[in-house]
């Protein structure tokens, strides 16, 4: 039974799709808990120094994370509140897919739900997707939401 839910989000077409999908489960079951959570992508931060160190500036970091977690997690919530529905908005840093388990873990999360950018193989192979990497990561079931084009 599904009682909490971890939807992930960086705002996109197909993440906020994804978010429509947690509505639904939602109105199915008033019972279940949802948290928005959004993850600014650290490995974006990375700099190179004069002498030739790798460093990146954590409140430099934190800094953009909070502008851009905001504009994410309003555009997202924005989904539930449309369908009267509540949940927890939360915005924190590192690389995306490690964070996405790692807080489902923690929480004892029943599903996480996310949307999928629905690159090709090769591709995804290259660079290596989010949800591809959640979805073989995580420990609870995972519902990537796809657009109908993929």
């Amino acid at each position: 039974m599904i009682k909490k839910v971890l939807l992930a989000t960086d705002g996109s077409d197909h993440a906020l799709k994804a978010a429509r999908y947690a509505c639904h489960l939602m109105k199915l079951d008033p019972e279940i808990e949802t948290t928005v959570l959004y993850v600014y992508d650290l490995s974006h931060q990375y700099l190179l120094g004069a002498d030739g160190a790798v460093f990146f500036d954590i409140d430099a970091a934190r800094e953009k994370m909070d502008e851009v977690g905001k504009t994410v997690l309003d555009k997202t919530m924005e989904v539930f509140s449309e369908q009267g529905l509540v949940c927890q908005p939360e915005a924190t840093f590192g690389h995306p897919a490690f964070v996405v388990v790692d807080t489902a873990e923690e929480r004892g999360v029943d599903l996480i739900i996310m949307g999928s950018r629905g690159m090709g193989e090769f591709r995804s192979f290259l660079a290596g997707s989010v949800s591809d990497r959640v979805f073989h990561l995580a420990k609870c079931p995972v519902m990537i939401i796809k657009d109908e084009s993929d």
